[in-house]
C-alpha cells in the first residue's frame, strides 16, 4: 500500500488530532474572518446604494504549497494567498464581501492536493466560509458568502466523485481524511451549461442569489464548453456541455422576474491581455474566447469572472445590450485574485459603479511576508500525512530544468516526460501533450513528489500501431482549426515544419532514426489515454489500433528518471525544427 491510503494509516492518535485541529480551524475560522471589515468601496457608503466587494480566485489547481513564481518573484501557496485575502476583507467599509472561484479550483494538483482526492484544497477555502454557509444545502442561505462554478478540471475524477467533493462523505475512497468523515465544501457550487444527457437538466443549481444589505444579486456559473475537447470521455459520458452565452441568458429572464438586476456571471473560459496595475483601465485589447462571448451576453450581464487561460485580464467589454461588462481574470495556481468592488443602486438593484485591480500575492512583500497561520497549519497537517510517499528519493537534478519551450514548441522537460512514456512502452514514437507537464524541476534531491508535480492527472500509459500517414496528420492537427491548446512533444522523430505555410501541409519533413517516415508502414506508439482518446483535439489518435495499457504516468515517469545516470543531465536535441 502507499503511504496515505488505508492500508498504511496514521497512528490512531495522530489522526484524531490531526482531525480534531482540521476541524478546530475550520470551526474557527469563520469566526476569525468574519471579524474583517471588507475592503475600500468605490464611493461612500449612502443609504441609496450599497458597496459589495468580490475576492475572485480562479485556476488554483490545488496550489497549496509554496513554489511558483510571478514576474520573477516568489508569489502563491495557500498561507500567502489567505495572507492577501485576509489583508483584502480587513482593509475597508463593503457592505458584504463575496469570495468567487470561477473554476479549476482542483484537479491537476500538486500531491499535497492531488493525494488526498484534492479535499485538503476543498477544506482550504471552507475556512473562508462566514456562519450561513454549509455543505450540501439547496438552496444555500442568501447570505452565504462563497460561490464557485465548475472548470473542466472538476471532471477529472467523474462526476460521481465531483459530486463527492461537493456534498462531502468518503464514499469508496481508500486515503487518508484529514477531516473524517470528509464533510464536502461550504462553498456553493453553480453552474448552467452542464447538463444531465439522459433529461437535460443542470447538473447543479444554475445560479444563486445573495443578499447584500437587503439587495439581491444573481451569481450565474458555466464552464467551457470545449470541455470535451480536453477531459477524458470517460469522466463525462453523463453529461453534455452547452453553449456558455446561450446558458447564461436562458436565465435571465427567471432572475429578472424575482426583481433581480445585478448579475455576476462565474465563467470558466477566458482570453488574456497586457497586464498592468491598479483600477481597471478602459480600452484594453482582450483576446481569446471570452471576448467573443461576452458581446453575446443578455443586456443585465455586469460582470464576468473568467478563468481557464491562465493569464491577466482586467477589462470593460460590451455585452448584447452595448452596456458595459467588468471582466476579470487573476493570473493560476494561487499567485494573484481580483478584487473587485461593485456599488448597487438600493432603489433599482442596478450595478451602477464597478473596478478592480488584480492583486499579486508576492511572498516577498507584506503581507505576504507574514503567512496565515491557520492555513500554515493546515498544510502543515497535509504535508505530514503524504510526507512518507512524495519525500522518496529518485534522482539527483544537475541543474533547474523547466517546461518552459523554444520558438519551435520543444521543451526539456516535454522531452523527458515523452522519452519516459516511450521507454516503458518500448514502442517506436512517442507523443505528450505538452500541457500536461504542469511543474518544473529545480536542481537538487529529485523527489517522487517532484515528479508527480510534474504529471499530476494520473492518466494511464498506453501504446497503439498508427500508420505514418496517421502520424504525420496527427503532428499536421497542431495548427488546424479549431486550435489544440497544447502542442504534442515528440519521442523517436525528428520533425520540421514552416509556420508560413497553410494548415495542413506546415510539416515538411519526419525522419526515424535518420531515415524519412513512411507513410505506409506501422508503427508502435505510445502515449498516456488522454491523448489516444482524442484529447486536445488530437483525433487522428483515436484511430489507433492494437491498444495496449501500461501503468499510471508518473510511475512511467518515476521508472525512467531512476534508470537514468546520476546526476541527471537533460538538453534539449532538436527534435522539433521550425524552418520559418
Amino acid at each position: 500500500m502507499t503511504p496515505g491510503t488505508r492500508g498504511d494509516r496514521l497512528p490512531l492518535t495522530l489522526q484524531i488530532l490531526i482531525g480534531f485541529c482540521i476541524l478546530g480551524l475550520l470551526i474557527l475560522a469563520p469566526i476569525v474572518f468574519t471579524t474583517y471589515l471588507p475592503g475600500p468601496a468605490l464611493t461612500p457608503r449612502s443609504d441609496t446604494s450599497v458597496h459589495l466587494k468580490i475576492l475572485a480566485i480562479n485556476d488554483f489547481h490545488g496550489q497549496l504549497p509554496a513554489g511558483q513564481s510571478l514576474n520573477k518573484r516568489p508569489a502563491g501557496g495557500s498561507p500567502v494567498l489567505a495572507s492577501y485575502l485576509n489583508a483584502a476583507m480587513a482593509a475597508g467599509n463593503a457592505d458584504s464581501t463575496i469570495i468567487a472561484l470561477p473554476g479549476d479550483i482542483v484537479g491537476a494538483s500538486p500531491p499535497e492536493s492531488g493525494l488526498l482526492l484534492d479535499e485538503p484544497t476543498l477544506l482550504f477555502f471552507s475556512m473562508y466560509a462566514n456562519p450561513y454557509c454549509s455543505a450540501g444545502s439547496d438552496p444555500a442561505d442568501a447570505s452565504c458568502n462563497m460561490v464557485a462554478t465548475l472548470g473542466n478540471h472538476e471532471f477529472d475524477k467523474g462526476v460521481p466523485e465531483l459530486m463527492r467533493k461537493i456534498h462531502g462523505g468518503d464514499g469508496t475512497t481508500n486515503i487518508t481524511h484529514l477531516v473524517d468523515p470528509y464533510p464536502g465544501t461550504k462553498t456553493t457550487y453553480v453552474c448552467a451549461n452542464v447538463v444531465w444527457k439522459e433529461n437535460n437538466t443542470p447538473i447543479l443549481p444554475p445560479y444563486t442569489l445573495r443578499n447584500v444589505s437587503g439587495v439581491p444579486v444573481a451569481f450565474i456559473g458555466v464552464d467551457t464548453m470545449n470541455t470535451p475537447r480536453i477531459q477524458k470521455s470517460a469522466n463525462i459520458r453523463d453529461v453534455i456541455f452547452l453553449d456558455e452565452a446561450g446558458s447564461v441568458n436562458r436565465y435571465i429572464p427567471e432572475i429578472q422576474a424575482k426583481g433581480i438586476h445585478a448579475i455576476v456571471v462565474l465563467m470558466h473560459e477566458g482570453g488574456s491581455q497586457a497586464p498592468y496595475d491598479g483600477p481597471t483601465q478602459a480600452g484594453g485589447n482582450v483576446t481569446g474566447r471570452v471576448a467573443g462571448i461576452i458581446p453575446l451576453l443578455d443586456k443585465d450581464v455586469d460582470v464576468v469572472l473568467s478563468g481557464h487561460t491562465h493569464a491577466f485580464t482586467n477589462a470593460y467589454l460590451t455585452n448584447a445590450g452595448g452596456n458595459s461588462v467588468l471582466l476579470t481574470q487573476a493570473y493560476m495556481y494561487s499567485k494573484g485574485f481580483a478584487d473587485i468592488d461593485l456599488t448597487i443602486d438600493r432603489a433599482t438593484g442596478e450595478i451602477t459603479e464597478k473596478s478592480a485591480q488584480i492583486v499579486p500575492a508576492y511572498a516577498d512583500q507584506s503581507p505576504g511576508t507574514d503567512p496565515d497561520p491557520a492555513t500554515a497549519a493546515l498544510l502543515a497537517a497535509d504535508e505530514e500525512v503524504i510526507a512518507p510517499q512524495v519525500d522518496r528519493q529518485i534522482s539527483v537534478a544537475a541543474r533547474d530544468y523547466t517546461r518552459d519551450k523554444n520558438p519551435a514548441g520543444e521543451s526539456v522537460l516535454g522531452d523527458l516526460v515523452v522519452d519516459g512514456v516511450r521507454a516503458v512502452m518500448k514502442t517506436d514514437l512517442a507523443f505528450q501533450n505538452h500541457g500536461g507537464v504542469r511543474a518544473d524541476l529545480p536542481k537538487g534531491n529529485i523527489t517522487w513528489g517532484d515528479l508527480y508535480a510534474i504529471q499530476p492527472f494520473a492518466n494511464t500509459v498506453v501504446s497503439m500501431t498508427l500508420t505514418g500517414e496517421q502520424v504525420w496528420r496527427a503532428l499536421e492537427q497542431q495548427w488546424e482549426e479549431p486550435l489544440p491548446p497544447h502542442n504534442l512533444a515528440v519521442s523517436g522523430l525528428v520533425y520540421t515544419f514552416d509556420a508560413a505555410r497553410p494548415a495542413g501541409s506546415k510539416v515538411t519533413g519526419i525522419t526515424i532514426n535518420g531515415l524519412p517516415l513512411d507513410r505506409n508502414a506501422t508503427y508502435t506508439v505510445a502515449m498516456i489515454d488522454f491523448l489516444a482518446g482524442g484529447g486536445d483535439g488530437y483525433t487522428t489518435f483515436k484511430e489507433g489500433q492494437n491498444i495496449t495499457y501500461g501503468p499510471v504516468d508518473v510511475e512511467a515517469l518515476v521508472t525512467y528518471v531512476d534508470s537514468m545516470p546520476r546526476p541527471l543531465e537533460l538538453t534539449m536535441d532538436g527534435r522539433i525544427t521550425r524552418i520559418n
